[in-house]
């Protein structure tokens, strides 16, 4: 059986790309496009789908909010979930399993994809913007909220980000900190904390770089997908530029170099995505 949540969410999904097409048809080839798809936004589901062999891709059918249908890639989306802003930091396991704890957290503050499975009762899986977390985590209501005003600015946040500018970032960033719609949300310290980053962001040298998201990696060689990662940096951390990869390195949708760091003592590479050396 299952729980009324999940009932209320098996026929939507979360959206988990910056942006996404919504077209007129599955595929690519030959499709219309309609609109675009943003990220934490919520679809209806039609219950359709097809898969195209010459892409290797399922699409799937939905209805926005506005009542536009088309199609969409359905791994950019969770299906069956809903979006939610944690409240805490959520810790993550591979699997629903105590003993799989991961050493990466849902940070207080990030808008996320929650679903419940029936099939695991006491757990939910979980996705971050471009699935960079995923895992299941033990339910607890406390640890988030679904208020909606925190939604839209957890929105808000992911999308500033994605900006590559930080004259861009403040921009956005001082119109949401005057705006009276976000006043009331519990995200607002964030904000006023993310600008301060910013601000000190703004004054680095050429041989320092600042990073820009939570848990971010650093590893003992230029070199993703290996066990071999040192310890994590956080959102504002500034470090000391020892060196650069010669060369770029794709990791599914970036693409950027690798610099090696000094933080207090510790050195490692760490992926320029991730810090305020972005390409």
């Amino acid at each position: 059986l299952r729980t009324r949540s999940e009932e209320n969410m098996v026929n939507q999904a979360v959206c988990l790309w910056s942006t996404d097409g919504l077209r007129d048809k599955a595929g690519r080839s030959g499709a219309k496009y309609i609109t675009g798809i943003k990220f934490g936004e919520t679809v209806t589901l039609t219950g359709e789908e097809e898969e195209i062999e010459s892409e290797k891709r399922t699409y799937i059918q939905m209805a926005l909010s506005d009542g536009k249908e088309g199609w969409a890639h359905e791994y950019l989306f969770a299906v069956g979930a809903k979006p939610v802003v944690a409240n805490a930091d959520i810790d993550v396991f591979k699997r629903p399993d105590l003993s799989t704890l991961t050493t990466t957290k849902i940070t207080s503050g990030n808008l996320f994809a929650i679903s419940e499975r029936s099939e695991k009762p006491g757990w939910a899986e979980v996705n971050t913007f471009e699935k960079k977390v995923s895992g299941w985590t033990k339910f607890n209501e406390d640890l988030f909220t679904e208020d909606p005003t925190d939604i839209a600015l957890g929105k808000v946040i992911a999308e500033v980000k994605g900006m590559k500018s930080t004259s861009e970032k403040l921009k956005k960033l001082e119109a949401v900190a005057s705006s009276s719609t976000f006043s009331g949300s519990s995200l607002m310290p964030m904000v006023t904390e993310m600008m301060g980053k910013l601000d000190k962001g703004s004054n680095l040298s050429n041989t320092q770089l600042m990073i820009t998201g939570d848990n971010v990696n650093v590893r003992s060689e230029p070199k993703s997908g290996e066990d071999n990662v040192v310890f994590q940096l956080n959102d504002g951390d500034i470090c000391e530029i020892l060196q650069r990869s010669e060369e770029t390195e794709e990791i599914g949708s970036m693409n950027d170099y690798w610099y090696q760091v000094n933080k207090d003592g510790q050195s490692g590479w760490v992926y320029g995505y991730f810090t305020s050396k972005k390409k």
